[in-house]
């Protein structure tokens, strides 16, 4: 088996100026990077000449395919077409309501080339969801497929308004509906001739929502600078684990993550198409189909979500020889314990490095990632700050900053913080302090190497007789059990202890294990006020977005 050991080479060997003094605000270990005034589709194109012939994304369904020079030239035929669109004006909102296909590279550069704002969604939805996102996010223009077309229409028609539709057909043969614009023609003809309009970096460039995991979803709003910052900072040599394309040598990395979700859109697309990367899309995560994508594209570095790593840890079909030209594996939206890394490398045979990334959506994505020098990452560390990002922990009591292996909650400041919640001034006055941090909800702490660790989100812990219990602690000790597909643990109310932890347990096929067995389980193992004195529930599954966050407020309905 592959130790722990791997994990743990300080960085005061790797930086000797760099460490770590008790309740001191913490810069990154890489030092602050410059932010270029550039526009987003600028920092996309500005190496077009190095790798135009090279393949910017493929389809792993169909193998269609585009070149970086094709996606420019479709960009721009796309954003003249918009700019022109008497039914759309500049800054407006259109939609993106499509799977993982390579042409969201062209509607989403386009629409930003075209000085609009994009918001995403995911096209499972159902049109009652749709409808509520289009409304709230003020949407004039929808780009979809023929194969949603139905729930779309549907969405609009409960909110009666009328927006125009650009179509993708997506399904070969099927009926194309009438009244709609067909996506194809707008990009038939290349256009070497790019809009460059007055657009200020402070403008709002992204509307996209939160996940909802702890309440009502909200509008978040992020700027060309937010995106671009992120984008800067994720790249940074030390940090990243992507390698710019330099000639034939190019990274080739899936986009196994929905881009209507940030960590696909901007982690993965957006951030592979800066490095001259061979993107490969693929619609729906599934084991053959992955299975053939690693086989054919062979890819050098994949993006993943804790579900995504438990799969490619339990599926007998997925070995260790369909990762040979894989040298990094970077997990993010929620953590992955310590049990599930060791389980990953020893899959893998231990030739590749496994890291951790930590962000929000209100953050561009990511503000933490644990460095490729080092090797790895640390058990349940999620890594470093990212330059020019500044963090502090605070104490849940009193408010004040605490120091070293102190838990608290994780405040940040830098040029990648949301600008804020659109219409939505109550929100925004509760997400900053009054002397500009901004608080990510989450209770976390790091160590003397300046590596972080996230514990849990704050309004998730459980406060039992005063004691702050956190169900990641428990849900992880659960998970040990052998006979324990997944789980999730909530805080219920308890007439004597105000609050106790309840555990929501899937069970793995065939098993029969009871819930005094999980309770006694957990029993041998934490102090008396951490056990589940709440009960246990078995579920067929836990309500989790496609992330990998857990719905617990759909837990408390149960």
């Amino acid at each position: 088996m592959f130790g722990l050991t791997r994990y743990l080479k300080p960085l005061t060997k790797l930086y000797p100026t760099f460490s770590v003094t008790l309740k001191q605000k913490l810069h990154s270990i890489v030092p602050s990077i410059t932010i270029p005034n550039l526009h987003l589709d600028e920092c996309i194109w500005q190496n077009l000449e190095k790798w135009h012939d090279k393949t910017a994304l493929v389809c792993a369904e169909t193998n269609r395919s585009y070149t970086y020079l094709e996606l420019y030239r479709k960009t721009n035929a796309l954003s003249n077409f918009l700019y022109k669109f008497e039914k759309l004006k500049q800054a407006d909102t259109v939609a993106i309501i499509l799977p993982n296909l390579p042409e969201y590279a062209i509607i989403l550069l386009g629409i930003i080339q075209a000085g609009c704002k994009v918001t995403t969604l995911n096209p499972l939805y159902t049109p009652d969801e749709m409808a509520k996102h289009l409304l709230q996010s003020d949407t004039k223009l929808i780009f979809t497929s023929n194969e949603v077309h139905h729930s779309v229409q549907r969405a609009l028609e409960l909110i009666k308004l009328e927006v125009p539709l650009v179509l993708l057909e997506t399904t070969k043969g099927a009926p194309f509906p009438t009244g709609v614009i067909n996506f194809d023609n707008i990009i038939q003809k290349p256009c070497d001739f790019k809009l460059n309009l007055v657009r200020n970096p402070e403008d709002t460039m992204l509307r996209i929502f939160s996940s909802g995991t702890t309440g009502l979803p909200k509008i978040i709003e992020l700027t060309n600078k937010n995106l671009v910052s992120n984008l800067y900072q994720i790249s940074t040599p030390d940090i990243d684990p992507i390698s710019e394309a330099n000639g034939s040598e190019r990274e080739v990395v899936p986009i196994l993550l929905p881009m209507y979700h940030i960590y696909g859109l901007v982690v993965v697309l957006l951030h592979g198409l800066f490095k001259g990367c061979k993107l490969v899309t693929i619609q729906r995560f599934k084991s053959q189909p992955f299975i053939n994508l690693m086989l054919e594209h062979k890819p050098t570095v994949l993006y993943l979500v804790p579900p995504i790593a438990r799969l490619l840890i339990s599926n007998n079909d997925i070995k260790s020889h369909h990762f040979d030209t894989t040298k990094s594996i970077i997990s993010s939206a929620a953590p992955l314990g310590s049990k599930d890394v060791i389980a990953l490398q020893n899959k893998l045979g231990g030739k590749t490095d496994i890291m951790q990334t930590y962000g929000l959506t209100e953050l561009g994505m990511c503000l933490t990632q644990s460095s490729h020098i080092t090797n790895g990452i640390k058990p349940d560390g999620v890594g470093f700050l990212l330059p020019s990002t500044e963090g502090k922990i605070i104490s849940i009591d009193t408010g004040n900053e605490v120091g070293v292996n102190q838990k608290g909650e994780l405040l940040i400041r830098g040029p990648q913080v949301l600008k804020g919640y659109y219409k939505n001034d109550d929100a925004n006055k509760e997400i900053f302090t009054n002397d500009g941090w901004f608080k990510t909800g989450d209770l976390g702490y790091y160590d003397e190497d300046g590596h972080f660790f996230i514990a849990d989100r704050l309004k998730h812990y459980i406060k039992v007789s005063g004691y702050q219990v956190s169900p990641v602690e428990i849900e992880e000790i659960i998970r040990h059990h052998p006979d324990v597909k997944d789980t999730a643990v909530i805080g219920v109310s308890h007439s004597r202890f105000g609050e106790a932890p309840k555990a929501f347990v899937v069970r793995k096929p065939y098993s029969r294990i009871t819930s005094f067995a999980i309770q006694e389980f957990v029993k041998r193992k934490v102090v008396n006020y951490k056990q589940l004195n709440g009960g246990v529930c078995f579920v067929d599954s836990i309500p989790k977005s496609p992330s990998g966050k857990v719905f617990k407020n759909e837990l408390k309905k149960l």
